[in-house]
């Protein structure tokens, strides 16, 4: 499953920074729509760092950051059990951003972007993966946390 998942993220990714990079010139914005003007649109632009701009030119850093966060993501892949179909779910959404942003470092030297929610650094499809999939896991460990404090409490009173 987390493979599957990996390939659709990593597909849709691929696909819209393709997109971007030939239709539009760089530095080009694109209204979506009239009402979303200054909340939402696509401008084109590349980044050699990662998320906010830190790490600008680290290229080969974050490059071999990536892929020992791929072999971490294989690894919990293999010790989680197969039950927690959401954790692997969310390695799945993670690993999927990871490979997309790769891609783009080992062919590019940078990554494309093109999201651009005003006021917040312009991201991609593979960035929200990232965070999605982040976002995932830490519902799922608050949820556990509290599951465990309520089996330990009820178990103390027994």
């Amino acid at each position: 499953m987390m493979y599957f998942i990996a390939a659709v993220a990593i597909t849709l990714d691929q696909y819209t920074k393709y997109v971007v990079r030939n239709e539009l010139t760089y530095g080009e914005t694109v209204v979506v729509h009239p009402v979303l003007r200054n909340i939402f649109d696509l401008t084109y632009t590349t980044n050699t760092g990662a998320a906010f701009g830190i790490l600008q030119n680290g290229s080969s850093v974050l490059t071999s950051i990536a892929i020992a966060v791929l072999g971490a993501i294989v690894y919990l892949n293999w010790t989680v059990p197969a039950e927690h179909l959401w954790l692997r779910a969310a390695l799945g959404i993670q690993m999927g951003g990871v490979v997309g942003n790769l891609f783009d470092r080992l062919r590019f030297g940078m990554v494309t972007d093109f999201l651009h929610v005003h006021y917040w650094p312009i991201f991609n499809v593979a960035d929200s993966c990232i965070t999605v999939g982040t976002i995932i896991m830490i519902i799922i460990m608050f949820r556990e946390m509290r599951g465990d404090s309520k089996s330990q409490n009820v178990e103390s009173m027994v």
